[in-house]
């Protein structure tokens, strides 16, 4: 009985192992099928055995012959396809000219402009650096200091009083002061003096305002000694249309305005800078310094 067992165990054993060689063959077999079909197709076997090739055989391609022959950047598609999942087939694109039709067919000429229409388009598309930083400047608001505004140049004033004159019905002359707000300088009396020779304004001749002074007459220095006035006026001062009465109103004003400052007590005239003794044909004194009260 143990004979029978180990004997059917044996066979047993026997029958796996011819069926494992067997199936190992098989998918030997299969792999290398494409092997041995380019095999029998380069060997001619069947027509040297038979006299005839199968048609299975006659019109199979060996593909290690065919990547080959492919360009290289069909090869490449062709290994990326085998190495994807079927469901995930790259595009074949059409295989690359050959050297001699790529050279016997001109670029055309519009190539070139088209690239440097793309180029500058994708240069326009692409943001600048400076639109960036505006971008991102407006984006996060910097709190800058408050610009305060620049204080204004007060000019100093001060107030100017002027003699004028104003003349009755009757041809009388009398004496008119008025006051006018002017910017303050570093020579008062000049300046006022100037002011007088320029005459009233609108707003004073509205007011009866008149100047007896000589039109034209400059005032060509001006100076303080010992409380008297030295001023020195052009050759027009000399001629007065008006008469003595004009002399002495233009004489007065002069005085008057000069001696409004605490300094100036008393005016010594001086035409063109020569000291006369009197001031036109009518003879009107004018040889020493006149106060107020010479008037």
């Amino acid at each position: 009985m143990a004979k029978k067992k180990n004997t059917k165990n044996t066979s047993g054993l026997a029958l796996a192992c011819w069926i494992l060689g067997f199936l190992v063959l098989l998918i030997i077999f299969l792999v290398k099928l494409d092997d041995i079909k380019s095999n029998l197709k380069s060997t001619h076997f069947f027509e040297r055995v038979f006299g005839t090739t199968p048609a299975f055989i006659q019109n199979h391609e060996d593909k290690a012959e065919t990547e080959q022959h492919l360009p290289e950047e069909e090869r490449v598609i062709t290994l990326n396809q085998s190495s994807q999942p079927p469901a995930q087939s790259l595009p074949q694109t059409p295989p690359p000219l050959a050297p001699q039709q790529a050279q016997e067919e001109p670029a055309p000429a519009t190539s070139a402009p088209k690239k440097e229409e793309n180029k500058s388009q994708a240069q326009a598309a692409a943001p600048q650096p400076s639109q960036t930083l505006s971008q991102n400047s407006t984006k996060k608001e910097v709190p800058s200091a408050v610009a305060l505004p620049e204080p204004k140049a007060v000019m100093a004033t001060t107030t100017a009083k002027l003699c004028f004159v104003s003349i009755d019905n009757d041809g009388s002359v009398s004496r008119k002061q008025i006051s006018r707000t002017i910017t303050k300088n570093d020579s008062p009396l000049t300046g006022n003096i100037q002011l007088l020779l320029a005459g009233p304004n609108a707003s004073e001749r509205s007011k009866g305002c008149r100047s007896l002074i000589p039109d034209g007459t400059r005032l060509l220095s001006a100076s303080v000694r010992d409380g008297v006035a030295l001023l020195n006026f052009s050759e027009e001062f000399e001629y007065n249309r008006v008469g003595v009465e004009g002399y002495l109103g233009q004489l007065m004003q002069i005085v008057y305005t000069a001696t409004e400052f605490s300094t100036v007590n008393s005016v010594q005239f001086l035409i063109d800078g020569q000291k006369k003794e009197y001031l036109g044909s009518e003879g009107v004194w004018i040889g020493s310094p006149l106060s107020r009260s010479s008037f």
